[in-house]
């Protein structure tokens, strides 16, 4: 008997911690835990990672392992802690710490991939959300009183601020015909990954052409009847607020385009061009040209260069590239480096390509009218970082008038005239650093472009400090690239040591997808995604400036050697050393007209290293 009531009290302990384990509310909260992650894993994950060919499968796994691992702890945690309503708490709390470290697992390690374009990156901010869900309400109320268009276009307002939308015509008529075709050549461009489209007249049975922008490289795309272009063009120019009457004046205006939850800024450029009127679109115009130094695409050993050549903060440091090489990007980084709230830096630009924060910037606009302070300088009270419009005159004396003023940092976004140059040598060396940005194909043929605008080699050769050129070139998609042993001959062409690359890499352009040769969804089929910059680097000492004086670039060419400092040929040699491009984008970009001039061996220190580029490739190539 004795043992009989024992057992019927083990019973009865078993059953009472039965019952607050298995509370009815108990189970609902778990669900409540476990529902929403099993939600974000099976319709947002999974097919994020099967959209941009993530290691699904292998996710998938580790997701179900979670779960399960998550489930599990918080069942048996309460064993571990006691027998109490506190250990089942301990145990939720234990479980929601594992589904949220695999949520936030698989956000870090996907969007560090190079495979997802950054605005598919995963966030997770409820702000963000929010917002989405209440643009995807005002677009679904709007539609149901507009014709059904694509794409919400919003208009820039007296601030700045897209609050204008510009309202949908009615559907079946001309105007909503216009509009369909205006969103369907935005689309397609942006689903090319194009920086800009252009509209055109192509000189030819009165046609138009559409172009795209893609990885710096110009793209043809449909051709159409100057009519329908010249609708399209209109159409566009009003939604950007610009007087479509005028189609030979220069306008700029800006706009925004909303498709889906994805935001566009788009700065609309209308000109006259010969057989015609010509009208751009370019995407996102700030973005494209903000960047700080350490992400631009530099050595380790030119970011140094860099960082000291602007902390010498004296004299004039030329920024140069062919056209649509990165000068404004590089120019506006280096302006960065100075501190804009103890320092007084100022920028003269005929158009100014973004906003920096302290910065004032000076547009110069020949066309426009209205009072001057007298001697071409902006008005005195414009704040720092809004762009004042200069009337009239000539570019060289709005820098004349700034420079007079005493500020620490110029950035001088262009040499349309050698007056200009005479002005910016004249200036207070000791005491102002001026950027001065044209273009040219090398940092040689920089120094004598500017050399010869001042006209005189010793004033110039004195106020020089430094000179940077560069050119941007194609970075191969990741996902589709497809490596090969490189010969001997190559290498030797390339002034690599024999032996020291074992693989290089070339575009493809196609993947495997049910063992089906497919075009990459990465790259479009295009084998690129994306550029990256090459530079050469010097600062200018004494002696440099000596060989400028007397004309002996030779000599400049020997002392520029002397520095040890990569030059672009060879940092481009490198990047396809590093699998970030191809032989082919080297050539491309980096052949001149003549004879080609075999580069000097590169040195066996790694890319971020202290001496030269690396000849070796590392087990990734570097993000920019």
């Amino acid at each position: 008997m004795p043992q009989a009531s024992l057992s019927m009290h083990t019973l009865l302990t078993l059953a009472a911690e039965t019952f607050i384990l298995v509370s009815w509310w108990k189970p609902l909260i778990l669900a409540i835990v476990f529902v929403p992650w099993a939600w974000v894993v099976s319709t947002i994950y999974d097919k994020h990672a099967a959209q941009f060919f993530l290691p699904r499968r292998q996710w998938n796994i580790g997701h179900m392992i979670a779960g399960l691992t998550a489930v599990v702890l918080a069942i048996f945690v309460g064993m571990l802690v006691g027998k109490s309503e506190g250990a089942f708490w301990a145990g939720l709390g234990v479980m929601i710490v594992v589904l949220v470290a695999d949520l936030a697992a698989y956000m870090v390690v996907a969007n560090k991939d190079d495979r997802v374009p950054e605005k598919f990156k995963i966030r997770l901010n409820m702000a963000r959300l929010n917002e989405n869900a209440k643009v995807v309400k005002a677009a679904k109320a709007a539609a149901k009183v507009q014709a059904k268009v694509a794409l919400n276009i919003r208009t820039a307002d007296e601030k700045g601020k897209y609050t204008k939308t510009f309202a949908a015509p009615m559907a079946e008529t001309p105007e909503f015909e216009t509009r369909t075709a205006a969103e369907a050549m935005f689309i397609a461009a942006s689903r090319a990954r194009a920086s800009q489209f252009e509209i055109g007249p192509i000189g030819k049975d009165n046609l138009y052409g559409v172009s795209w922008m893609v990885d710096g490289m110009k793209q043809s795309g449909e051709t159409m009847p100057a009519a329908n272009a010249a609708r399209i063009m209109d159409f566009w120019k009003s939604a950007a607020a610009l007087d479509v009457t005028d189609r030979r004046r220069k306008q700029v205006g800006m706009l925004q385009v909303e498709d889906g939850l994805s935001k566009t800024v788009c700065r609309v450029t209308s000109i006259g061009a010969q057989g015609g009127m010509k009208v751009s679109m370019l995407f996102n115009p700030e973005q494209a040209v903000i960047r700080k130094i350490d992400d631009a695409g530099l050595l380790e050993l030119q970011v140094k260069e860099l960082k000291e050549i602007a902390a010498e903060a004296k004299g004039v440091v030329l920024i140069t590239s062919p056209p649509d090489g990165g000068r404004t990007t590089m120019l506006y980084a280096m302006l960065r480096l100075h501190d804009a709230y103890i320092s007084n830096v100022q920028t003269v630009e005929l158009e100014p390509q973004a906003t920096i924060e302290g910065v004032r910037s000076n547009k110069f606009d020949p066309q426009a009218s209205g009072p001057s302070s007298g001697d071409g300088a902006p008005p005195s009270n414009v704040a720092p970082g809004a762009p004042a419009t200069t009337p009239g005159g000539e570019f060289s004396t709005l820098v004349r008038s700034i420079l007079r003023r005493d500020p620490d940092v110029v950035g001088v976004a262009e040499l349309p005239d050698p007056q200009t140059a005479k002005e910016i040598a004249r200036a207070d060396h000791e005491r102002t650093r001026i950027y001065l940005s044209f273009k040219a194909n090398d940092a040689m043929t920089a120094v004598q472009t500017y050399v010869k605008a001042v006209g005189d080699a010793r004033q110039a050769a004195e106020s020089l400090h430094g000179v940077i050129n560069q050119r941007l070139l194609r970075r191969l998609c990741t996902n589709c690239r497809v490596g090969y042993p490189p010969s001997a001959d190559m290498l030797k062409k390339l002034g690599v040591p024999g032996g020291r690359v074992q693989q290089l890499f070339k575009k493809g352009g196609q993947v495997l997808i049910k063992n089906k040769p497919e075009s990459c969804p990465t790259c479009g089929g295009g084998g690129y995604y994306g550029q990256d910059g090459i530079f050469e680097v010097y600062s200018l000492n004494k002696e440099d400036r000596d060989f400028i004086a007397t004309g002996n670039y030779q000599g400049l060419k020997a002392a520029l050697r002397k520095k040890n400092l990569p030059t672009l040929q060879q940092v481009a040699i490198c990047k396809a050393a590093d699998g970030i491009t191809s032989v082919e984008e080297v050539m491309r970009v980096t052949t001149t007209e003549g004879p080609a001039t075999p580069p000097p061996p590169i040195s066996t220190a790694g890319t971020n290293g202290s001496a030269a580029p690396s000849a070796s490739p590392p087990a990734k190539p570097s993000a920019t």
